[in-house]
């Protein structure tokens, strides 16, 4: 495939990023075409600041060893202790008010912490915020005392912001926004702010067991190699990803194919999914499922569980209406001839 980007149109570059047709080394060598053809000054410089987190949602990304040392060369990543407030009011003020501003982790809300004040200033004056991961792209399970990055630092200002979440996020997804940046600026979001070349397919409508899901042919326990997870607590039916094409661990595998179902972990809901929690099965209603066989399981479950209560009362009422009466003596011949 032609790796030159700049002869594709938008709507091819984002057809293809949707398909999975352009791969993680490709994307780098076409960000590097780009990237090549400008002066080094003029490189987009990348401030990209992490607050406590436990490392999981930035581990798919330095899964690809040479994916740092790829940023470093064709970004200008601004190291951590040259970021302060002198560095806004520098003579560096047009890579200050040009940058991308990543976001990784929980920030405290803490007035008086260093970063906490940083993290306000850069925001205003940045080109662009990426939020990356779930603690950073959603609040709902914010702890105390931190923030819920998006309602209270990203509402009230005009700066542009997008959400790449997961646990942890693709590789593919920072990279494919990286280059759209480049070449045509703001992708275009979701409801939820994710780019919709990546989050516009449920996982299920591309998954390789979705004929499974179709037919009714389903994993029953964990260990069993063929069929769909759907009754293991699949969330592929409402999770928005592209798993099923981009796969982990080099593009080898992902979490179906080897027998884990998708815990839907790039949702808003994760873990706890209105109750389920990652392993809960959804209705067939939540799901919003086509199938004839998954529309018709619980009816069908529940029909089994009436029929299975109505034999027992029926086989109970016969036993008893079989057996003697106990304290009755049985009539005998003899009672008959009296």
């Amino acid at each position: 495939m032609d790796t030159s980007f700049n002869h594709l149109t938008r709507r091819n570059f984002v057809k293809c990023l949707a398909a999975g047709s352009i791969s993680v080394p490709i994307l780098m060598k076409g960000l590097m075409q780009n990237l090549m053809a400008a002066e080094l000054d003029t490189r987009p410089p990348i401030i990209w600041l992490k607050g406590q987190t436990s490392g999981i949602h930035s581990a798919g990304i330095w899964n690809f060893p040479e994916f740092p040392g790829f940023l470093d060369r064709f970004f200008r990543i601004m190291p951590p202790s040259d970021i302060n407030r002198d560095f806004l009011q520098s003579d560096d003020s047009e890579v200050a008010s040009s940058h991308i501003l990543i976001l990784e982790g929980l920030f405290t809300d803490d007035p008086d912490d260093i970063l906490n004040a940083l993290i306000k200033d850069f925001v205003v004056v940045s080109r662009v915020v990426i939020l990356l991961g779930n603690d950073a792209a959603y609040g709902k399970h914010v702890p105390e005392g931190f923030m819920d990055t998006e309602r209270n630092l990203l509402h009230h200002v005009e700066t542009p912001y997008l959400k790449l979440p997961g646990a942890p996020a693709h590789p593919r997804h920072l990279l494919g926004v990286l280059n759209h940046l480049v070449l045509y600026g703001l992708p275009e979001l979701d409801i939820f702010r994710r780019p919709a070349l990546f989050f516009s397919d449920n996982i299920c409508e591309r998954c390789e067991y979705r004929s499974d899901f179709e037919t009714g042919h389903f994993v029953r326990y964990h260990g069993e190699k063929e069929g769909c997870l759907y009754l293991l607590g699949c969330k592929g039916p409402v999770t928005k990803n592209t798993c099923p094409i981009e796969k982990w661990n080099g593009t080898s595998s992902w979490c179906v194919a080897v027998g884990s179902p998708c815990t839907g972990c790039s949702e808003p809901a994760y873990p706890v999914h209105g109750g389920l929690g990652m392993y809960g099965q959804l209705s067939s209603r939540d799901a919003s499922i086509n199938s004839f066989f998954v529309r018709h399981l619980e009816t069908i479950a529940k029909g089994t569980a009436v029929l299975t209560a109505a034999g027992i009362a029926t086989h109970a009422i016969s036993k008893r209406a079989s057996s003697p009466i106990k304290g009755q003596r049985m009539p005998t011949l003899e009672d008959e001839d009296e």
